[in-house]
């Protein structure tokens, strides 16, 4: 029998207010995918990775439309290298736990997929459905869309608003200052290898 997201959600509250650090696995103090793996190991579940790349990699991977309490978010910062660099517990009512970064603690925060860059959602192995009264999957529009929609569809939709969602960052005044920068700074050095070359010459 496995887990459920409920539990799930109820060990990960057990440490709201302990201080981010990174590369923390707890109990003491985590990083977002140190909360993760230590709260799944805490119940029972084992061979969990470490970091929210391999996590990912090891979720069932689901649609937003699929969320339920229990599954994970995963997200990433902007000008993170990694992928993806950021992991949170989806609490359900589009509320979520995480362990969010230095100088902050555990906490509750409200979610919205708009207001993040979203890399995808997952599933732990092994974890059991909701129960057919959980209203976590998006009130009653999103009820009605998934008696209406099948899964495939709706996933279908995901994918393009995620796709739709990194498109902004291209669209972001910052990022264009910083690649403008960057050529711009290529282009410096370059002339002046060019003129340190003729002034050897």
């Amino acid at each position: 029998m496995g887990i459920s997201g409920s539990q799930i959600v109820n060990a990960a509250r057990a440490y709201l207010g302990r201080p981010y650090r990174y590369g923390a696995a707890g109990p003491a103090s985590f990083d977002c995918s140190g909360l993760v793996q230590y709260v799944l190991r805490g119940l029972g579940l084992h061979g969990v990775p470490r970091t929210a790349a391999e996590q990912w990699h090891w979720s069932t991977h689901i649609s937003q439309a699929q969320l339920q309490p229990g599954d994970l978010i995963f997200e990433q910062w902007p000008g993170d290298s990694g992928y993806p660099g950021h992991v949170v517990i989806y609490m359900g009512g589009g509320k979520v736990i995480e362990a969010p970064h230095t100088g902050a603690n555990v906490r509750i925060r409200s979610w919205k997929a708009s207001e993040t860059t979203i890399v995808g959602y997952g599933r732990v192995p092994g974890l059991s459905a909701a129960s057919p009264g959980d209203s976590s999957g998006g009130g009653l529009l999103g009820g009605l869309l998934k008696l209406t929609l099948p899964s495939d569809v709706l996933g279908m939709f995901d994918d393009a608003a995620q796709v739709f969602t990194k498109m902004l960052w291209i669209l972001n005044p910052e990022n264009w200052a910083r690649i403008i920068a960057a050529v711009f700074g290529v282009f410096l050095a370059a002339a002046g290898i060019g003129f340190l070359i003729k002034a050897g010459a």
